[in-house]
């Protein structure tokens, strides 16, 4: 008797082709004011909660426009039909015209941003000192959706700051004709507005000689008030006259270029000065040109390609001055320290987007080894990779959003506590409207020059996690072309000052006339945040808030005991070294006001990270699981105990 085998028979078969076979199915982002926990943790660290109550709606709201479809189209639209213009600047006959076009996908995200009060938030001032707060939650949200037009925003309120400060400010206001403050007054109106006449911005500053260097100027302005003789006498398009100096020169880069006013550095003879410059006149025919301006040709750029940058002859161009004749530099200070938080939030903005499309690509891509099947969220490598991102997020948003309510803070003229501030907010706030000053001129280049670092290196891990797919310019799928915004971040370490002239600029701080007194101040701050409170800490967070504090005296000895010079080479290694300190103690405040698990164990990632101490190590499993949970929030459950 014989018996046979019989096997199961073995499905066919079939060879994939274009439209059949395997298909990963579309990642889908989530709406990161729901979804990102390091943008909740800021905002419930330095929001009162009657804010978040009445913000939440709106923020949410905005959350969801920011990822729909027609917003990417425009995105798209943007960068596909890139700024031009139009006959090369002439018409057919010969005559200038310089015609700036941009696309429609640029102008429509021009107007929601206006409308949305990406600026103006901060200047209808409804939450006070939490005004800057809640515009830059808002800005958040808006910069990986934006197609970069948050470049001239972010020159419109660094120009709208100056404008109130010389509106507003006696000693500069009283400086002012009737005229000008009446023409500055107006200007202030359209950048501060939601409307549809609102204004953006230029900031012409670099010039082919300095780059970031403003002291070697070339564009020279002359006082020539206009003298009646019969002649038509052009005006701005509102009918305000024209401004009583005149400016000539060559700047090289000058972004947002289709701005209707621009701040800019000229040589008057008693040295750099800023003035305000239209960007049109009035014609005799009764329509518009140019204001003494001509478009020599505009940039073709790595990322930023939606943002019209150009190279401006200006001959002729008829400006205000702002301020007194020589205090350019100290004009300018003001509108910087304004787009140096623009760029970090920019920053931080465009690393949390590309970790969220990071994230939901690893929740749907699957690996096949072994005849299983699993998504790269559950690969351990590939979430140690974003955990590592993560924590760097984390503590550069804690970072930007603390400088963020300081300036909040500042914009009241006063550092006075108010009744609806946070205990955390409370522990944070500088005591003195002269500490908040000095706390702020140090930390702005620092925290410009850090974050943006971040950024382009996070940014350049998100892209690597998705892999081929990463790498692609995915304009039919623009919700995760993690690649343009990888392009568009690396500007962020050049504009508004490089690491290196920020390196140099933060130095200089340290060993001005009042170096000796912000490190005072950094110290007296630093102590209030950690130890002015009457929570029970653990030993192991006991001994962290000491070695910060240790770590502050070290520094604080080493910049007394070196000359400027030896401090200069190290200046990179400084910035980090003192940003370290400030973010340390951030993530302290913010861990001790809820004991938040998550924040526990990240806290202890970044003391192993940098120094602090001694911390106590875990298996490997146990560092996974945390993995999981700091790369993907509260979607994980708990399954291990933090280490502080």
């Amino acid at each position: 008797m014989s018996s046979t085998c019989s096997k199961a028979p073995t499905k066919e078969r079939v060879p994939s082709s274009a439209s059949t076979g395997t298909f990963m199915p579309n990642p889908e982002l989530k709406n990161q004011y729901q979804a990102d926990v390091s943008l909740k943790r800021v905002i419930d660290l330095f929001l009162p909660p009657t804010i978040i109550n009445e913000t939440q709606n709106e923020l949410d709201r905005f959350g969801r426009e920011v990822l729909g479809a027609e917003v990417f189209r425009w995105v798209s639209d943007a960068e596909r039909n890139v700024p031009f213009v139009r006959g090369s600047g002439r018409d057919a006959f010969g005559r200038r015209t310089d015609e700036l076009v941009t696309s429609e996908g640029w102008r429509n995200l021009q107007k929601m941003g206006l409308k949305e009060g990406i600026v103006a938030i901060a200047y209808e001032n409804k939450y006070a000192e939490y005004s800057r707060v809640v515009q830059f939650v808002k800005y958040h949200l808006w910069t990986g959706s934006c197609a970069t037009v948050t470049c001239p925003s972010a020159m419109q309120d660094g120009a709208a700051s100056l404008l109130r400060r010389h509106l507003s400010v006696p000693e500069h206001s009283s400086s002012l004709t009737p005229v000008a403050r009446s023409v500055l007054k107006e200007a202030l109106g359209r950048l501060t507005s939601r409307d549809d006449d609102a204004w953006t911005s230029g900031q012409w500053m670099t010039e082919r000689i300095g780059g970031s260097d403003v002291s070697g100027t070339e564009t020279l302005a002359t006082f020539s008030p206009a003298r009646p003789d019969g002649s038509f006498e052009a005006t701005q398009l509102d009918g305000s006259p024209l401004g009583p100096w005149v400016i000539d020169g060559f700047k090289w880069f000058s972004s947002a270029t289709d701005s209707q006013m621009t701040i800019a550095m000229a040589q008057t003879p008693k040295g750099l000065s800023a003035f305000y410059i239209p960007m049109r006149r009035t014609t005799p025919s009764g329509g518009s040109e140019l204001n003494g301006i001509s478009i020599s040709r505009l940039k073709n750029k790595l990322g930023t390609k939606a943002v019209p940058t150009a190279e401006l002859e200006l001959k002729g161009a008829r400006a205000y001055l702002l301020g007194e004749e020589g205090n350019g530099i100290r004009e300018i200070s003001t509108l910087l320290n304004i787009t140096r938080v623009h760029n970090s939030v920019t920053s931080v903005g465009l690393l949390g987007r590309g970790l969220a499309i990071a994230k939901a690509f690893a929740s749907v891509r699957e690996m096949v080894g072994k005849g299983n099947k699993r998504t790269l969220k559950n690969i351990p490598l590939h979430m140690r990779t974003l955990a590592d991102i993560t924590v760097e997020y984390r503590t550069q948003m804690l970072f930007t959003y603390f400088t963020v309510y300081c300036l909040g803070v500042s914009d009241q003229g006063r550092a006075a506590t108010t009744s609806q501030a946070t205990t955390a907010s409370e522990r944070l706030r500088p005591q003195t409207a002269e500490d908040l000053q000095l706390l702020l001129r140090i930390l702005t280049p620092v925290l410009k020059a850090l974050t943006a670092k971040a950024a382009i290196n996070g940014l350049q891990e998100c892209i690597e996690s998705l892999g081929g797919v990463g790498y692609l310019e995915n304009e039919e799928s623009q919700h995760i072309n993690v690649a343009r915004l990888y392009r568009d971040a690396n500007v962020l370490s050049i504009w508004e000052g490089t690491t290196n002239v920020l390196g140099t600029d933060f130095v200089k701080i340290l060993k001005s006339r009042n170096g000796g007194k912000t490190l005072q101040v950094v110290d007296r701050w630093l102590r209030e945040a950690l130890f002015e409170n009457n929570s029970e800490a653990s030993e192991k967070l006991t001994q962290l808030k000491l070695q910060i504090q240790q770590k502050l005296q070290l520094f604080s000895d080493e910049v007394q005991r070196k000359d400027i010079d030896e401090l200069m080479i190290q200046a990179r290694e400084l910035m980090a070294r003192f940003a370290s300190i400030v973010t340390g103690t951030l993530m302290v405040v913010d861990v001790e006001r809820d004991s938040d698990e998550l924040s526990s164990e990240i806290l202890s990632r970044f003391a192993q990270k940098h120094g602090f101490g001694d911390v106590v190590g875990q298996d490997w499993k146990s560092r996974l699981e945390w993995d999981l949970r700091i790369a993907f929030g509260e979607e994980i459950e708990k399954s291990a105990k933090p280490r502080l």
